[in-house]
């Protein structure tokens, strides 16, 4: 499932590698917001949806990527895109130095993770957002202990644990490990 191009029998899609889950935007954003290119962040004040950014009333969020290490693998990881909500001022400090791809400079931040995982999930995760280095997105690092993702990311995911996370998402992908 790894290594081997394989076709999602609910959705098919072809996946050439293990499926990672994106979120388009942050679950409190209307789904009828049109996604605008990145420059309209700048450009545009009020609220807004781009590929990275959104911004809705006071509330700031990035795109982000939360990562949760496959038990038994070698250093593989299954990795959600999400959104991440955290402070204005964080917000404008990220926005600054997107653009130069030195986000790092910026540091950890305090964060909330914007999008329900797993989907029945009523409250947003406490988390720490990690910058990375050269314009790469932001990693998420769920913090409250009490979240299902907090074992999940510290520990690391069984496939079936796995696979039961993509089937609530409506990806039937443990036909993809059996029809091989």
């Amino acid at each position: 499932m790894l290594t081997s191009p394989r076709q999602c029998r609910c959705c098919g899609a072809t996946f050439a590698q293990l499926l990672s889950l994106s979120c388009d935007r942050p679950d409190i954003c209307s789904e009828d917001m049109e996604v605008e290119d990145n420059s309209a962040v700048l450009a545009t004040r009020g609220d807004i949806l781009t590929e990275d950014f959104c911004r809705l009333g006071d509330l700031r969020f990035v795109r982000a990527v939360l990562a949760i290490p496959l038990s038994g693998s070698r250093g593989e990881e299954f990795l959600l895109g999400t959104w991440a909500s955290l402070s204005r001022d964080d917000f404008d400090a990220y926005l600054d130095l997107f653009e130069m791809r030195e986000s790092e400079r910026l540091g950890d931040r305090p964060a909330w993770l914007a999008n329900a995982i797993p989907p029945d999930m009523p409250m947003p995760a406490g988390c720490v957002l990690e910058m990375r280095p050269e314009g790469q997105y932001p990693e998420l690092k769920v913090t409250e202990q009490n979240h299902p993702l907090y074992p999940l990311q510290k520990d690391g995911a069984a496939l079936e644990e796995l696979l039961e996370l993509l089937y609530a998402y409506g990806h039937d992908l443990p036909s993809l490990v059996f029809d091989a």
